[in-house]
């Protein structure tokens, strides 16, 4: 068994995979790592290039070839064929710090928690622009129960998926399992969450975080796009919310009921302002249709809903009330 899969889901990523890559392969560790490459249906020259990879380093690099079917069917896939001790997603058009992977890998080696988190940075390429993030020191370096750390840190909990590494064996037993295409990382966040006994926060900068594209999900060109995934992510969120069980520890609990009526909020967001889909023909209808399964399958987050508030009007409230879309009004 390797000690870390990196698991990378590659669409069309001809012009960045390379960089990723090379940013992992470090001789001190490259017998310790797999690299476990998924190509999902590209159309470009992106499986040669991995495929070159792997013939190059056979004994580190892996290749799997499937059909299109979104970032989430490459995470599910991944977690199911991944021989690593721990896995850590990179998308690629990300990278890691590589001068910080041999202090990383080694803490892996000898670790037994199933939730590591780590200092990440966010590159901004419109100003060619570092952003680094890090937590409490207080936090750092001490491996402690998950109830522990929710009961005494809870305010340090702000670990995206650039920041987080699990245990394999862990995700498996979770039976994780993402939504096909995209906002998947959401709930690769937040499913594990109940069945995570453990955690330790380290103090060493792993992944870059590259944000420059206007088709990015998380762009406004990108949410306006893929509003639809979002809504059915939200939605998926909302199953999962009610099947937690009712020993969960109390912060733990309001967190993930946060996160996920922050996600409804932001799904009658994406339907109702013309900023994204709010002018899009047939939204309208899937906004109704949207709020009434919201009403019918969980009363409490569809009146939390209603207090979400924009320059202190509670606009969602309103639209129900009287069927004003004030969002669309200039």
């Amino acid at each position: 068994m390797k000690t870390l899969t990196f698991l990378i889901p590659c669409y069309n990523v001809a012009g960045c995979v390379s960089h990723c890559i090379d940013s992992m392969l470090v001789e001190d560790i490259i017998d310790d790592i797999e690299i476990l490459l998924v190509n999902d249906g590209s159309k470009d020259s992106t499986l040669d290039i991995l495929r070159d990879y792997e013939k190059r380093f056979p004994d580190t690099i892996r290749v799997i070839d499937k059909e299109n079917g979104g970032w989430g069917t490459a995470i599910n896939l991944g977690i199911k064929e991944a021989r690593g001790k721990y896995l850590k997603e990179v998308d690629a058009d990300d990278w890691v710090s590589t001068e910080n992977l041999k202090s990383y890998v080694d803490y892996l080696k000898s670790s037994e928690v199933d939730y590591i988190a780590t200092d990440y940075t966010e590159f901004f390429k419109a100003d060619n622009r570092y952003d680094h993030h890090g937590y409490h020191e207080d936090v750092y370096s001490r491996p402690m129960p998950l109830n522990d750390f929710w009961e005494h840190h809870s305010a340090a909990w702000d670990f995206p998926i650039h920041a987080i590494t699990y245990k394999t064996q862990m995700l498996r037993d979770a039976k994780l399992s993402v939504g096909d295409r995209y906002y998947g990382d959401i709930e690769y966040n937040l499913y594990p969450l109940p069945f995570v006994q453990s955690i330790c926060v380290l103090p060493i900068n792993v992944t870059v975080y590259f944000r420059g594209s206007d088709e990015q999900s998380t762009s406004t060109k990108g949410y306006a796009k893929h509003y639809k995934d979002y809504v059915q992510m939200s939605q998926r969120l909302t199953l999962f919310y009610q099947g937690l069980p009712s020993t969960m520890q109390r912060e733990l609990y309001a967190f993930i009921k946060g996160t996920v009526q922050g996600s409804l909020n932001k799904a009658y967001t994406l339907m109702m302002s013309p900023v994204y889909a709010g002018k899009t023909k047939g939204v309208s209808a899937e906004l109704r249709q949207y709020n009434m399964w919201l009403k019918m399958n969980n009363k409490e987050l569809y009146t939390s809903c209603g207090h979400q508030r924009k320059h202190g009007i509670a606009y969602i409230r309103i639209w129900r009330w009287l069927g004003i879309n004030l969002m669309l009004i200039k």
